[in-house]
Protein backbone atom coordinates (compact mmCIF):
# COMPACT_ATOMS: atom_id res chain seq x y z
CA UNK A 1 0.00 0.00 0.00
CA UNK A 2 1.81 3.07 -1.16
CA UNK A 3 0.59 6.65 -1.11
CA UNK A 4 1.92 10.16 -1.35
CA UNK A 5 3.82 10.87 1.83
CA UNK A 6 2.51 13.77 3.94
CA UNK A 7 5.08 16.27 5.20
CA UNK A 8 4.26 16.63 8.90
CA UNK A 9 2.12 15.34 11.73
CA UNK A 10 0.34 18.07 13.73
CA UNK A 11 -0.67 16.80 17.17
CA UNK A 12 -2.76 18.77 19.65
CA UNK A 13 -0.74 19.89 22.66
CA UNK A 14 -2.97 18.30 25.30
CA UNK A 15 -2.28 14.86 23.78
CA UNK A 16 1.31 15.07 24.98
CA UNK A 17 -0.05 15.19 28.53
CA UNK A 18 -2.21 12.19 27.62
CA UNK A 19 0.92 10.23 26.70
CA UNK A 20 2.68 11.31 29.89
CA UNK A 21 -0.27 10.29 32.06
CA UNK A 22 -0.40 6.85 30.45
CA UNK A 23 3.28 6.19 30.98
CA UNK A 24 4.54 3.52 33.37
CA UNK A 25 8.11 2.53 34.10
CA UNK A 26 7.97 -1.07 32.96
CA UNK A 27 5.07 -1.52 30.52
CA UNK A 28 4.36 -1.23 26.82
CA UNK A 29 0.98 0.39 26.20
CA UNK A 30 -0.73 0.44 22.75
CA UNK A 31 -3.37 2.83 21.52
CA UNK A 32 -5.20 4.25 18.52
CA UNK A 33 -4.44 7.49 16.65
CA UNK A 34 -7.50 9.45 15.47
CA UNK A 35 -7.55 12.38 13.06
CA UNK A 36 -7.60 13.50 9.44
CA UNK A 37 -5.25 13.67 6.48
CA UNK A 38 -5.56 17.08 4.84
CA UNK A 39 -3.48 17.75 1.77
CA UNK A 40 0.10 16.78 2.61
CA UNK A 41 -0.27 16.58 6.39
CA UNK A 42 -1.75 14.53 9.20
CA UNK A 43 -3.83 16.26 11.90
CA UNK A 44 -4.15 14.23 15.11
CA UNK A 45 -7.04 15.13 17.43
CA UNK A 46 -7.19 12.15 19.76
CA UNK A 47 -5.06 9.33 21.17
CA UNK A 48 -7.09 6.49 22.63
CA UNK A 49 -5.43 3.91 24.83
CA UNK A 50 -7.08 0.51 24.52
CA UNK A 51 -9.16 -0.17 27.59
CA UNK A 52 -10.10 -3.59 28.92
CA UNK A 53 -12.35 -4.46 31.82
CA UNK A 54 -11.13 -6.22 34.94
CA UNK A 55 -13.43 -9.22 35.49
CA UNK A 56 -13.03 -9.06 39.27
CA UNK A 57 -13.38 -5.32 39.95
CA UNK A 58 -15.58 -4.52 36.90
CA UNK A 59 -13.37 -1.49 36.31
CA UNK A 60 -11.51 -0.70 33.10
CA UNK A 61 -7.83 -0.01 32.66
CA UNK A 62 -5.38 0.45 29.81
CA UNK A 63 -4.09 -2.67 28.11
CA UNK A 64 -0.40 -3.18 29.05
CA UNK A 65 2.34 -5.61 28.03
CA UNK A 66 5.68 -6.56 29.53
CA UNK A 67 7.59 -6.75 26.25
CA UNK A 68 7.10 -6.08 22.51
CA UNK A 69 6.81 -9.79 21.70
CA UNK A 70 3.78 -10.12 24.01
CA UNK A 71 2.23 -7.13 22.35
CA UNK A 72 2.66 -8.55 18.87
CA UNK A 73 1.30 -11.96 19.87
CA UNK A 74 -1.84 -10.22 21.13
CA UNK A 75 -2.06 -7.85 18.16
CA UNK A 76 -5.47 -9.10 17.04
CA UNK A 77 -7.06 -7.84 20.25
CA UNK A 78 -5.51 -4.43 19.62
CA UNK A 79 -6.86 -4.41 16.07
CA UNK A 80 -10.35 -5.45 17.17
CA UNK A 81 -10.46 -2.68 19.76
CA UNK A 82 -9.50 -0.22 17.03
CA UNK A 83 -12.72 -1.14 15.21
CA UNK A 84 -14.72 0.05 18.22
CA UNK A 85 -13.14 3.48 17.77
CA UNK A 86 -14.02 3.45 14.06
CA UNK A 87 -17.70 3.05 14.93
CA UNK A 88 -17.66 6.39 16.78
CA UNK A 89 -16.00 8.44 14.05
CA UNK A 90 -17.77 11.03 11.90
CA UNK A 91 -17.18 11.25 8.15
CA UNK A 92 -13.77 12.50 7.05
CA UNK A 93 -12.00 11.24 10.17
CA UNK A 94 -10.09 8.00 10.43
CA UNK A 95 -8.01 5.72 12.59
CA UNK A 96 -4.65 7.01 11.35
CA UNK A 97 -2.56 4.32 12.97
CA UNK A 98 -1.26 3.13 16.34
CA UNK A 99 0.81 4.62 19.13
CA UNK A 100 2.96 2.82 21.67
CA UNK A 101 4.26 3.84 25.09
CA UNK A 102 7.73 2.27 25.38
CA UNK A 103 9.82 1.98 28.59
CA UNK A 104 13.12 2.58 26.77
CA UNK A 105 15.35 5.42 25.72
CA UNK A 106 13.80 6.48 22.43
CA UNK A 107 17.20 6.86 20.78
CA UNK A 108 17.59 3.10 20.85
CA UNK A 109 13.97 2.22 20.04
CA UNK A 110 13.10 0.94 16.60
CA UNK A 111 9.52 0.86 15.28
CA UNK A 112 7.47 -1.92 16.78
CA UNK A 113 7.02 -4.27 13.87
CA UNK A 114 3.35 -5.04 14.42
CA UNK A 115 1.47 -6.45 11.41
CA UNK A 116 0.01 -3.31 9.83
CA UNK A 117 -1.07 -5.28 6.77
CA UNK A 118 -3.37 -7.38 8.95
CA UNK A 119 -4.46 -4.21 10.75
CA UNK A 120 -5.41 -2.64 7.43
CA UNK A 121 -7.27 -5.74 6.23
CA UNK A 122 -9.42 -5.74 9.35
CA UNK A 123 -10.26 -2.03 9.09
CA UNK A 124 -11.19 -2.06 5.41
CA UNK A 125 -13.66 -4.88 6.06
CA UNK A 126 -15.72 -2.40 8.06
CA UNK A 127 -18.41 -0.67 5.95
CA UNK A 128 -17.48 2.56 7.76
CA UNK A 129 -13.86 2.69 6.58
CA UNK A 130 -12.41 4.27 3.46
CA UNK A 131 -11.32 1.39 1.23
CA UNK A 132 -9.60 3.68 -1.27
CA UNK A 133 -7.40 5.73 1.03
CA UNK A 134 -4.15 7.02 -0.47
CA UNK A 135 -2.27 7.78 2.76
CA UNK A 136 -0.07 5.55 4.90
CA UNK A 137 -0.67 4.63 8.52
CA UNK A 138 1.24 6.25 11.37
CA UNK A 139 3.16 4.72 14.24
CA UNK A 140 3.89 7.09 17.11
CA UNK A 141 6.30 5.92 19.83
CA UNK A 142 6.65 7.72 23.15
CA UNK A 143 9.50 7.02 25.56
CA UNK A 144 8.83 6.93 29.30
CA UNK A 145 12.58 7.31 29.88
CA UNK A 146 13.40 10.60 28.18
CA UNK A 147 9.81 11.84 27.56
CA UNK A 148 10.33 12.12 23.82
CA UNK A 149 8.26 10.97 20.90
CA UNK A 150 9.16 9.73 17.46
CA UNK A 151 6.80 9.22 14.55
CA UNK A 152 6.92 6.94 11.50
CA UNK A 153 4.81 6.43 8.42
CA UNK A 154 4.13 2.78 7.63
CA UNK A 155 4.25 1.60 4.04
CA UNK A 156 3.71 -2.04 3.21
CA UNK A 157 3.88 -3.82 -0.10
CA UNK A 158 1.16 -6.48 -0.22
CA UNK A 159 2.17 -7.62 -3.71
CA UNK A 160 5.42 -9.25 -2.66
CA UNK A 161 5.69 -12.46 -0.65
CA UNK A 162 6.49 -12.18 2.15
CA UNK A 163 4.88 -8.75 2.65
CA UNK A 164 7.49 -6.08 3.22
CA UNK A 165 6.96 -3.14 5.57
CA UNK A 166 8.90 0.13 5.43
CA UNK A 167 8.99 2.65 8.28
CA UNK A 168 10.00 6.22 7.47
CA UNK A 169 10.45 9.00 10.00
CA UNK A 170 8.14 11.99 9.77
CA UNK A 171 8.28 15.23 11.75
CA UNK A 172 5.67 15.66 14.46
CA UNK A 173 4.64 19.02 15.90
CA UNK A 174 2.76 19.39 19.19
CA UNK A 175 0.85 22.66 19.39
CA UNK A 176 -2.44 24.46 19.89
CA UNK A 177 -4.62 24.20 16.79
CA UNK A 178 -8.02 24.94 18.34
CA UNK A 179 -8.95 27.60 15.78
CA UNK A 180 -8.01 25.39 12.83
CA UNK A 181 -11.15 23.27 13.15
CA UNK A 182 -14.77 23.82 12.15
CA UNK A 183 -17.84 21.58 12.35
CA UNK A 184 -19.88 21.17 9.16
CA UNK A 185 -23.52 20.72 10.20
CA UNK A 186 -26.53 19.89 8.05
CA UNK A 187 -29.39 17.45 7.50
CA UNK A 188 -30.72 15.21 4.75
CA UNK A 189 -33.77 13.02 4.32
CA UNK A 190 -33.93 9.25 4.22
CA UNK A 191 -36.24 9.94 1.28
CA UNK A 192 -33.57 9.56 -1.39
CA UNK A 193 -33.95 6.30 -3.24
CA UNK A 194 -36.04 4.86 -6.05
CA UNK A 195 -38.83 2.36 -5.60
CA UNK A 196 -38.10 -1.29 -4.87
CA UNK A 197 -40.68 -4.03 -4.55
CA UNK A 198 -39.35 -6.95 -2.56
CA UNK A 199 -41.03 -9.93 -0.93
CA UNK A 200 -39.74 -11.85 2.04
CA UNK A 201 -39.80 -9.60 5.10
CA UNK A 202 -36.84 -7.97 6.87
CA UNK A 203 -34.38 -10.65 5.77
CA UNK A 204 -35.15 -9.76 2.15
CA UNK A 205 -34.26 -6.16 2.94
CA UNK A 206 -30.91 -7.29 4.31
CA UNK A 207 -30.17 -8.88 0.93
CA UNK A 208 -30.56 -5.55 -0.87
CA UNK A 209 -28.85 -3.41 1.75
CA UNK A 210 -25.85 -2.74 -0.47
CA UNK A 211 -28.12 -1.69 -3.34
CA UNK A 212 -29.67 0.94 -1.09
CA UNK A 213 -26.27 2.21 0.00
CA UNK A 214 -24.98 2.33 -3.59
CA UNK A 215 -28.01 4.33 -4.70
CA UNK A 216 -27.60 6.81 -1.86
CA UNK A 217 -23.94 7.22 -2.76
CA UNK A 218 -24.90 7.84 -6.39
CA UNK A 219 -27.38 10.51 -5.35
CA UNK A 220 -24.80 12.20 -3.12
CA UNK A 221 -22.29 12.26 -5.96
CA UNK A 222 -24.86 13.91 -8.22
CA UNK A 223 -25.85 16.58 -5.71
CA UNK A 224 -24.64 20.13 -5.18
CA UNK A 225 -23.36 21.04 -1.70
CA UNK A 226 -23.53 24.57 -0.34
CA UNK A 227 -21.61 26.09 2.58
CA UNK A 228 -23.43 28.83 4.48
CA UNK A 229 -25.76 29.06 1.48
CA UNK A 230 -23.08 29.47 -1.18
CA UNK A 231 -21.36 27.27 -3.76
CA UNK A 232 -17.57 27.57 -3.81
CA UNK A 233 -14.72 26.53 -6.06
CA UNK A 234 -13.61 23.05 -5.04
CA UNK A 235 -9.98 24.17 -4.65
CA UNK A 236 -10.79 26.91 -2.13
CA UNK A 237 -9.91 26.24 1.50
CA UNK A 238 -12.11 26.93 4.52
CA UNK A 239 -9.57 29.21 6.22
CA UNK A 240 -11.58 32.44 5.92
CA UNK A 241 -15.09 31.05 6.30
CA UNK A 242 -17.35 32.77 8.83
CA UNK A 243 -18.72 30.46 11.48
CA UNK A 244 -21.86 30.34 13.58
CA UNK A 245 -22.65 28.98 16.99
CA UNK A 246 -25.20 26.22 17.52
CA UNK A 247 -26.46 25.91 21.07
CA UNK A 248 -24.08 26.08 23.99
CA UNK A 249 -21.67 23.39 22.81
CA UNK A 250 -21.10 23.60 19.05
CA UNK A 251 -18.94 26.54 18.05
CA UNK A 252 -17.25 27.30 14.73
CA UNK A 253 -20.21 25.82 12.83
CA UNK A 254 -20.55 26.04 9.04
CA UNK A 255 -24.00 25.14 7.72
CA UNK A 256 -24.12 22.76 4.76
CA UNK A 257 -27.04 21.87 2.48
CA UNK A 258 -27.58 19.39 -0.34
CA UNK A 259 -29.37 20.14 -3.58
CA UNK A 260 -30.18 17.50 -6.13
CA UNK A 261 -30.60 17.94 -9.86
CA UNK A 262 -34.16 17.01 -10.83
CA UNK A 263 -36.06 16.28 -13.98
CA UNK A 264 -38.51 19.24 -14.14
CA UNK A 265 -41.33 16.85 -14.99
CA UNK A 266 -40.75 14.62 -11.96
CA UNK A 267 -40.34 17.01 -9.03
CA UNK A 268 -43.25 15.44 -7.16
CA UNK A 269 -42.49 11.83 -7.99
CA UNK A 270 -42.47 9.75 -4.83
CA UNK A 271 -40.33 6.70 -4.18
CA UNK A 272 -40.43 4.04 -1.54
CA UNK A 273 -39.15 0.66 -0.57
CA UNK A 274 -41.93 -1.77 0.17
CA UNK A 275 -41.80 -5.32 1.48
CA UNK A 276 -45.20 -6.97 1.84
CA UNK A 277 -46.01 -10.03 3.89
CA UNK A 278 -49.23 -9.51 5.76
CA UNK A 279 -50.95 -6.71 7.59
CA UNK A 280 -48.12 -5.03 9.50
CA UNK A 281 -45.86 -2.31 8.21
CA UNK A 282 -42.61 -0.58 8.96
CA UNK A 283 -42.00 3.06 8.16
CA UNK A 284 -38.46 4.40 7.96
CA UNK A 285 -38.38 8.09 7.28
CA UNK A 286 -37.30 11.46 8.63
CA UNK A 287 -34.22 13.63 8.80
CA UNK A 288 -30.63 12.54 9.38
CA UNK A 289 -28.16 15.02 10.78
CA UNK A 290 -24.66 15.58 9.45
CA UNK A 291 -21.87 16.60 11.81
CA UNK A 292 -18.38 16.66 10.34
CA UNK A 293 -15.34 18.08 12.17
CA UNK A 294 -13.02 19.44 9.51
CA UNK A 295 -9.67 21.19 9.44
CA UNK A 296 -9.73 24.66 7.88
CA UNK A 297 -6.64 23.85 5.82
CA UNK A 298 -8.70 21.44 3.75
CA UNK A 299 -10.33 22.31 0.45
CA UNK A 300 -14.01 22.41 -0.47
CA UNK A 301 -13.45 19.24 -2.48
CA UNK A 302 -12.10 17.42 0.58
CA UNK A 303 -14.89 18.83 2.76
CA UNK A 304 -17.56 17.52 0.36
CA UNK A 305 -15.91 14.09 0.40
CA UNK A 306 -16.02 14.13 4.22
CA UNK A 307 -19.69 15.17 4.18
CA UNK A 308 -20.53 12.35 1.76
CA UNK A 309 -18.71 9.89 4.03
CA UNK A 310 -20.71 11.14 7.01
CA UNK A 311 -24.02 10.76 5.15
CA UNK A 312 -23.10 7.22 4.12
CA UNK A 313 -21.96 6.31 7.63
CA UNK A 314 -25.07 7.60 9.38
CA UNK A 315 -27.35 5.87 6.85
CA UNK A 316 -25.38 2.61 7.10
CA UNK A 317 -25.41 2.55 10.89
CA UNK A 318 -29.12 3.32 11.21
CA UNK A 319 -30.04 0.80 8.54
CA UNK A 320 -27.92 -1.90 10.18
CA UNK A 321 -29.44 -1.17 13.60
CA UNK A 322 -32.95 -1.71 12.22
CA UNK A 323 -32.17 -4.73 10.13
CA UNK A 324 -30.45 -6.52 12.98
CA UNK A 325 -33.31 -5.83 15.34
CA UNK A 326 -36.03 -6.74 12.84
CA UNK A 327 -34.34 -9.97 11.75
CA UNK A 328 -34.05 -11.03 15.37
CA UNK A 329 -37.71 -10.34 16.05
CA UNK A 330 -38.84 -12.18 12.94
CA UNK A 331 -37.41 -15.34 14.50
CA UNK A 332 -39.26 -14.83 17.80
CA UNK A 333 -42.55 -16.66 18.09
CA UNK A 334 -45.28 -14.73 19.86
CA UNK A 335 -48.36 -16.36 21.32
CA UNK A 336 -50.54 -13.47 20.23
CA UNK A 337 -50.47 -12.97 16.46
CA UNK A 338 -51.92 -9.50 16.87
CA UNK A 339 -49.17 -8.23 19.12
CA UNK A 340 -47.63 -5.07 17.66
CA UNK A 341 -44.06 -4.08 18.28
CA UNK A 342 -43.18 -0.45 17.64
CA UNK A 343 -39.70 0.64 16.57
CA UNK A 344 -38.69 4.27 16.32
CA UNK A 345 -35.89 5.85 14.38
CA UNK A 346 -32.48 5.69 16.08
CA UNK A 347 -31.34 9.17 16.93
CA UNK A 348 -27.83 10.49 16.38
CA UNK A 349 -26.07 12.04 19.34
CA UNK A 350 -22.74 13.82 19.39
CA UNK A 351 -20.04 13.27 21.99
CA UNK A 352 -17.98 16.41 22.26
CA UNK A 353 -14.40 16.19 23.44
CA UNK A 354 -13.98 19.41 25.43
CA UNK A 355 -10.18 19.56 25.18
CA UNK A 356 -8.31 21.02 22.21
CA UNK A 357 -10.29 21.41 18.99
CA UNK A 358 -13.58 20.24 20.59
CA UNK A 359 -13.79 17.32 18.21
CA UNK A 360 -17.19 15.60 17.95
CA UNK A 361 -17.57 11.82 17.95
CA UNK A 362 -20.86 10.20 17.00
CA UNK A 363 -23.20 7.54 18.39
CA UNK A 364 -26.85 6.43 18.04
CA UNK A 365 -29.63 5.60 20.47
CA UNK A 366 -33.17 4.35 20.07
CA UNK A 367 -35.91 6.41 21.75
CA UNK A 368 -36.16 5.25 25.32
CA UNK A 369 -32.43 4.63 25.59
CA UNK A 370 -30.61 7.06 27.83
CA UNK A 371 -28.01 9.06 25.87
CA UNK A 372 -25.99 9.36 29.06
CA UNK A 373 -25.29 5.61 28.99
CA UNK A 374 -23.95 6.01 25.45
CA UNK A 375 -21.64 8.71 26.76
CA UNK A 376 -20.26 6.31 29.35
CA UNK A 377 -19.65 3.55 26.79
CA UNK A 378 -17.93 5.99 24.41
CA UNK A 379 -15.75 7.20 27.27
CA UNK A 380 -14.57 3.63 27.86
CA UNK A 381 -13.80 3.05 24.17
CA UNK A 382 -12.06 6.40 23.66
CA UNK A 383 -10.34 6.41 27.06
CA UNK A 384 -11.91 9.79 27.76
CA UNK A 385 -12.72 10.76 31.36
CA UNK A 386 -16.24 12.03 31.96
CA UNK A 387 -15.05 15.55 32.79
CA UNK A 388 -13.56 15.86 29.29
CA UNK A 389 -16.79 14.99 27.42
CA UNK A 390 -20.12 16.70 26.80
CA UNK A 391 -23.27 15.19 25.31
CA UNK A 392 -24.89 17.07 22.44
CA UNK A 393 -28.29 15.67 21.43
CA UNK A 394 -29.89 18.76 19.91
CA UNK A 395 -29.46 18.07 16.18
CA UNK A 396 -32.24 15.49 15.92
CA UNK A 397 -34.33 16.36 18.92
CA UNK A 398 -37.10 17.92 16.78
CA UNK A 399 -37.42 15.23 14.12
CA UNK A 400 -41.04 14.54 15.08
CA UNK A 401 -42.10 17.69 13.23
CA UNK A 402 -41.04 16.04 9.97
CA UNK A 403 -43.27 13.03 10.56
CA UNK A 404 -46.29 15.30 10.90
CA UNK A 405 -45.91 16.15 7.21
CA UNK A 406 -46.01 12.51 6.05
CA UNK A 407 -49.20 11.02 4.59
CA UNK A 408 -51.33 8.98 6.96
CA UNK A 409 -50.18 5.45 6.16
CA UNK A 410 -52.36 3.72 8.72
CA UNK A 411 -54.61 4.94 11.49
CA UNK A 412 -52.82 2.63 13.90
CA UNK A 413 -49.44 4.28 13.26
CA UNK A 414 -48.40 7.00 15.67
CA UNK A 415 -46.20 9.98 14.91
CA UNK A 416 -42.46 9.33 15.02
CA UNK A 417 -43.08 5.61 14.47
CA UNK A 418 -40.36 3.87 12.56
CA UNK A 419 -41.69 0.35 12.61
CA UNK A 420 -44.77 -1.64 13.47
CA UNK A 421 -44.46 -5.41 13.10
CA UNK A 422 -46.96 -8.19 13.67
CA UNK A 423 -45.91 -11.73 14.47
CA UNK A 424 -45.63 -13.95 11.36
CA UNK A 425 -47.32 -11.26 9.23
CA UNK A 426 -45.01 -8.46 8.23
CA UNK A 427 -45.24 -5.68 5.75
CA UNK A 428 -42.08 -3.64 5.58
CA UNK A 429 -42.42 -0.16 4.25
CA UNK A 430 -39.12 1.67 4.13
CA UNK A 431 -40.22 5.12 3.15
CA UNK A 432 -37.73 6.81 0.87
CA UNK A 433 -40.33 9.03 -0.69
CA UNK A 434 -38.76 12.09 -2.18
CA UNK A 435 -35.33 13.38 -3.13
CA UNK A 436 -32.20 14.26 -1.27
CA UNK A 437 -33.07 17.79 -0.23
CA UNK A 438 -31.71 20.61 1.86
CA UNK A 439 -32.43 21.52 5.45
CA UNK A 440 -35.30 23.79 4.47
CA UNK A 441 -36.72 21.32 2.01
CA UNK A 442 -35.93 23.21 -1.19
CA UNK A 443 -34.62 21.75 -4.46
CA UNK A 444 -32.79 23.37 -7.33
CA UNK A 445 -34.05 22.41 -10.79
CA UNK A 446 -31.46 22.48 -13.57
CA UNK A 447 -32.96 23.06 -16.99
Amino acid sequence: MSGKMPNKVFIEEHLKHCLENLSTKESYIPGVIVGQVIGENYYVVHLSAINIQNEHTNKSHALVYNCPSDLMIDSNRIFQKSLEVVNLLPGGSHVLGLFFIVPQDLKSVQPININFHEFNNLLVESPLCDKNKSWNYLQLNYSTVNKKSFCYTVDFNSVTTPITTTYKSISEIFGSFDNDWVTLVGKFNFDALDRFNVSGGPKALISIRQILLNKLESILNGSVCTFNGNVYDENQTLKDFECNRMGDLLTNVINVEFYRKLDPGNECKKASLKVERGKGKILMSGLCSLAVPFNRNGTIKSAIKAIHEDAMRTFTIRLNMHLQLLAEEEDIEEEDDDTHIVHETPRRILILKTEGSRFVFSDYVFPGEAPQSSLSVAGEILNLPEQNMKLCDELERGRHSYYETLPDMDSNLTQDTIAVTTNNHIMLYLSLMAVLIAILGYSIVYM
